[in-house]
């Protein structure tokens, strides 16, 4: 409560400081500023181009000449450098946070609170979320619920991908980078003017390496945690007369990775069998069912009796995107997206090479989907006066996911679970001024949903639910523009997430699979942005609160011996917190992009909702808890320094970092599976020829060598816990050529 307190406090204090002319500018200055501003950061956070600096919503945007110089190219490395954005990754699917919110459930069924959308198509499953980063033009983080103009609706926030666009003259790059595990990456893009009025853009991804764990077990076997991907886009765009164009794009990934492994620990007594304490467990002083001790975990040692485990995806993406000038200030929008995947994904679900209580068992997961979606907005407006937007939204998805034991079901299928959602929305959308320095802005969403669930079992009835929900969503907002360098605003906004199923490990238990009611959530937030250094830099603050209802988490249950996964609605969620970013060039030189994150959650929950736990399998009430993954702090920062060109070239140098404070992994904020406060850092060189047209970049990553955990579990009655380690310091060698 003190450091809730403390959150509202210090943004109010910030706010109001802001509104202060302590750096102010003359209005001349300011207008001189932003006319020759060119580093004006631009987002789409109301479905068209706005400045970031005078846009009502707290936001972090990458370039893609950000990303390339960060080394980003997965939304997990993308976290790392934007405030209140945590993610968990055990392999199966990523779990992302924004502001605390995030997917508390482990189905490939499931959709997350944390929206992801490329070129304004909606990737509904979690495991798209892997997708590479490659070929971009700008990267979006929206905080806060996206209830009426984004897609499938989200009430944690989105990310906002925008892929580079053909353009009118022959132009691309090439790069390659070789690193740390015999890592060899390829990357390029061209643009092809193929006629007046006709261009296209192709661009591809290849990353392959030999994986940073080893497996004890196996030590001259395959790696763990490698990677090799594949992919490949390509763009054709028309120009159908003066007032329309259309853009068609096809894009295939193929994913080949190796799973990550989970370092583990003993939990029971070697000499009575009973359950070791958590102080015991830690100090490596215990071992698992079969009497094995782990020793001490190490990210890049592993045992299993397996020789590698798929992580692999196959993924096709074909969309078509038309826009059309009807009048002189209006525009129709109609964006088509057709997505075809499948994937398979296996563990060792005993974490040993030796056993324990399930065996030498492994769990197999697969998952065939189809997904369609149609979007249609109606657009107007003008600077500085009324803009709107209205559409409708369409969206179809088919899922088929399996979950399997073959140690102990041998070929069959344990469950089989048949998902179909149809859903349409209609929303609305405006922005426009009261005044010439205050704004408003109002919108709408009501959404029409139906999810139905079909789930077969080999040696068990087979079961159906269906369920349909018609939500209304919305947002309001104020803003106030004092002076030519300072935004003010305030909003509330209301999100909402599905309905959900259990789709995973039922062991022929049907009422595991029973669906739960929809997340919904309301958030207010107020924040200043101002410009500061003639325009180059923005500091943004934002204090927020933000009411989740029905909060959906998948916990498990031994029935029968074996582990069944239950998925309930276990109460509200209360998620106060504030962001501080700074970003911009402080000289012609040198580069910043400074962020704090404050958060403090706490869950609302009747004595009834429990979480069990631990080698004893202690069960813990959740009311009153910290939602898990869920740091009160976390800084990060990126510096850049590029000095004045010479006759050799132009050289740079650019360090960047992450220090995240402590966090709780389980719901019963148990200190056994939890990471302490810990930082990273990442160095890089760069070099530019004088023609600006070849590039070298050296980079050493975690330069510390850090071991930190990206998620620790140790199951109710189960005698291992389980750890899933983030990479170790890795180093590597970028080469580059634009033509």
């Amino acid at each position: 409560m003190m450091l809730r307190t403390g959150l509202l406090i210090s943004a109010s204090i910030l706010i109001s400081a802001a509104a202060s002319p302590a750096f102010g500018q003359t209005a001349g200055e300011a207008d001189a500023a932003n006319q020759g501003n060119a580093g004006e950061i631009i987002v789409t956070a109301q479905r068209r181009e706005t400045a970031l600096s005078r846009t009502a919503v707290s936001a972090t945007t990458f370039s893609g000449d950000q990303l390339q110089s960060a080394g980003i190219a997965t939304l997990d490395d993308l976290a790392t450098q934007t405030p209140n954005f945590n993610y968990v990754d055990t392999g199966l699917i990523p779990r992302y946070r924004i502001r605390g919110d995030g997917l508390q459930v482990f189905n490939d069924t499931s959709e997350s609170p944390v929206g992801f959308a490329v070129d304004d198509i909606v990737y509904g499953a979690g495991a798209l979320q892997r997708v590479p980063l490659y070929d971009v033009q700008r990267v979006e983080v929206l905080r806060g619920p996206q209830g009426t103009l984004f897609g499938r609706n989200t009430t944690a926030g989105l990310v906002q991908v925008t892929t580079n666009k053909p353009g009118e003259s022959f132009e691309g790059y090439l790069q390659g980078q070789l690193g740390s595990f015999w890592q060899r990456q390829v990357e390029g893009a061209a643009n092809i003017p193929f006629a007046e009025g006709v261009r296209g853009r192709v661009a591809f991804y290849y990353d392959k390496d030999d994986g940073f764990q080893r497996n004890a077990a196996f030590p001259d076997g395959q790696r763990w945690s490698a990677r090799d991907v594949l992919s490949g886009r390509a763009q054709l765009g028309f120009d159908m007369g003066p007032d329309a164009s259309l853009l068609l794009k096809a894009s295939v990934t193929r994913d080949r990775s190796v799973a990550p492994s989970s370092g583990s620990q003993g939990a029971l007594d070697p000499v009575t069998g009973a359950p070791c304490d958590t102080a015991r467990i830690l100090a490596n002083q215990c071992v698992n069912g079969t009497g094995f001790n782990f020793g001490e975990p190490n990210p890049k040692r592993i045992f299993s009796d397996f020789d590698g485990m798929p992580n692999h995806l196959d993924f096709a993406e074909y969309s078509a995107r038309l826009n059309w000038n009807i009048a002189p200030s209006v525009e129709l929008v109609s964006i088509t997206g057709y997505l075809d995947y499948d994937r398979i994904f296996q563990e060792d679900a005993d974490g040993s090479a030796v056993g324990g209580f399930l065996g030498n068992a492994s769990a197999i997961y697969t998952l065939d989907a189809k997904q369609f979606s149609q979007e249609l907005q109606l657009r107007g407006g003008r600077e500085g006066g009324l803009n709107w937007v209205a559409g409708a939204f369409y969206y179809n998805d088919r899922r088929t996911a399996t979950s399997t034991v073959p140690e102990f079901f041998g070929t069959a299928i344990d469950t089989t679970g048949r998902v179909k959602t149809e859903s349409g929305a209609v929303f609305v959308n405006a922005d426009f001024p009261i005044s010439d320095t205050v704004g408003v802005e109002l919108g709408g969403r009501f959404t029409k949903e139906t999810k139905k669930l079909d789930l077969v079992f080999p040696a068990a009835p087979n079961a159906s639910y269906k369920v349909s929900v018609d939500e209304f969503t919305w947002r309001a907002g104020v803003n106030w523009t004092p002076s030519d360098v300072l935004f003010l605003y305030a909003n509330a906004a209301t999100g909402y997430k599905s309905p959900d199923f259990n789709t995973t490990l039922l062991f022929g238990d049907a009422s595991a699979a029973a669906p739960t009611d929809p997340e919904t959530s309301l958030a207010l937030e107020a924040g200043a942005k101002w410009r500061l250094n003639d325009g180059r830099l923005l500091f943004s603050v934002a204090g927020f609160r933000n009411h989740v209802k029905n909060k959906q988490a998948t916990v498990a249950e031994l029935v029968g011996g074996l582990p069944v996964s239950r998925l309930f609605n276990f109460g509200e969620l209360e998620v106060f917190g504030a962001e501080f970013e700074l970003t911009g060039k402080v000289t012609d030189q040198l580069t910043v992009q400074l962020g704090l994150s404050l958060l403090d959650t706490e869950i609302n929950a009747p004595p009834t909702a429990v979480y069990r736990s631990g080698p004893a399998g202690d069960v813990t009430p959740v009311d009153g808890k910290e939602l898990t993954a869920t740091p009160h702090y976390k800084v990060n920062g990126l510096l850049r320094y590029d000095f004045e060109p010479s006759p050799v070239g132009q050289f740079a140098v650019q360090g960047d970092f992450t220090y995240t404070g402590h966090q709780f992994f389980q719901l019963d904020n148990n200190d056994r599976d939890a990471q302490n406060a810990y930082g990273t850092a990442n160095l890089r060189v760069f070099w530019r020829d004088p023609s600006d047209r070849y590039s070298v970049q050296a980079f050493v990553e975690n330069v510390t060598n850090t071991a930190f955990a990206s998620y620790v579990v140790t199951p109710g009655g189960f005698d291992t816990r389980y750890i899933w380690w983030g990479k170790p310091r890795t180093w590597g060698v970028r080469l580059g050529v634009d033509f």
